[in-house]
């Protein structure tokens, strides 16, 4: 309860702070796929339900608004390939700055930047674009369909509660090129695709316990008419990566919160490991100007005891450093100790 008040009040915060028109917040223990808390924005008083200006305030936006999440796709990616033993951290490429050659409208970097000789964590450090096509070439675009299905996208994860949307990653699987296309290229950077703050909450999850995918767990326990307690037990729905490359990536992430963001990201006295996301807004015609911002983090991240997801949807703020990793740091620096986890640095 402590947990869901600190995370929701925060969440409300950002959203008047950082201007946007609303937010989601999602708390998983990563051992257990146990929901330590939920939050949407705008939201109702369960006592004055009637009293709202919009419907949306009685969504779940964790579970209800599949959206295109951006950048907090690259580690999953990544992921895959190193998996595959076709790249590793200290792989290096060249950034080109641009890619031409796989859609009609030029694949660039968010900032237009040409980064030269970076390697594989350089690349989600600076979140670069083209670092991310050159992995998804080394994927071929049914291995990386193949591994997003198995990390729980494009398909309902069967949390208890009503109204969850499976997201879509259906432009993986209906290309009939063998070979890199623009759908598989623009996956890798989560464009083309979507899914919910849930369903990527659980994919980083997978990450932080070694590689397991877990089923969301809602209800902790059950007590029967008789008096007996019947306790949920945590469902594993199956093995995604290898333990060896689920540290390789969680040190990677450590790395990201370490030298991105402007340490916005850090909480002192503790390793923190994360991703940030600023995707675009599809709309008529292509993508608009607005933006959906999103961090995705764990902590401590030796041991993980929590994976958060924050997203803000059209903050009035450039990228998601200002808005999601802040709010995730805040909340993060209330856990920690809360949990009891002594500072390790």
């Amino acid at each position: 309860r402590a947990v869901q008040h600190v995370a929701c009040e925060r969440l409300k915060k950002g959203v008047t702070e950082y201007g946007a028109e609303s937010g989601a917040l999602i708390i998983i223990n990563p051992q257990n796929g146990a929901i330590i808390a939920m939050c949407s924005v705008p939201d109702f008083d369960p006592n004055e339900y009637g009293k709202v200006s919009s419907a949306s305030a009685y969504n779940n936006d964790t579970i209800f608004t599949a959206y295109e999440p951006g950048s907090i796709m690259k580690p999953l990616a990544m992921a895959a390939a190193i998996n595959e033993s076709l790249v590793g951290p200290r792989t290096t490429f060249t950034d080109p700055g641009v890619r031409n050659d796989l859609c009609e409208t030029p694949i660039t970097n968010a900032d237009k930047k040409s980064y030269g000789l970076q390697t594989m964590t350089n690349v989600l450090e600076r979140s670069i674009n083209t670092g991310m096509v050159f992995v998804a070439e080394k994927l071929g675009r049914e291995r990386l369909f193949r591994y997003y299905t198995a990390f729980g996208f494009g398909v309902k994860t069967g949390i208890s509660l009503h109204t969850e949307s499976a997201g879509n990653i259906s432009r993986l699987e209906k290309q009939t090129k063998q070979f890199l296309d623009c759908y598989g290229a623009t996956a890798s950077f989560g464009q083309g695709i979507t899914a919910t703050p849930l369903q990527v909450a659980l994919a980083y999850s997978a990450i932080a316990n070694g590689g397991t995918l877990l089923s969301p767990m809602i209800v902790e326990e059950r007590i029967l008419p008789d008096g007996r307690k019947e306790k949920n037990a945590p469902l594993a729905v199956r093995s995604v990566l290898s333990a060896s490359t689920a540290e390789v990536v969680k040190s990677m992430l450590v790395s990201v919160v370490e030298f991105a963001y402007g340490g916005r990201g850090q909480v002192r006295g503790y390793m923190v490991g994360g991703k940030s996301g600023t995707a675009q807004i599809p709309g008529p015609g292509g993508y608009t100007n607005e933006t959906i911002h999103s961090f995705v983090g764990f902590a401590p991240a030796d041991n993980p005891r929590f994976v958060m997801l924050v997203k803000y949807e059209k903050p009035q703020r450039r990228f998601a450093e200002s808005t999601a990793v802040p709010t995730f740091a805040d909340v993060a620096s209330f856990l920690l100790p809360y949990y009891e986890i002594p500072p390790k640095r």
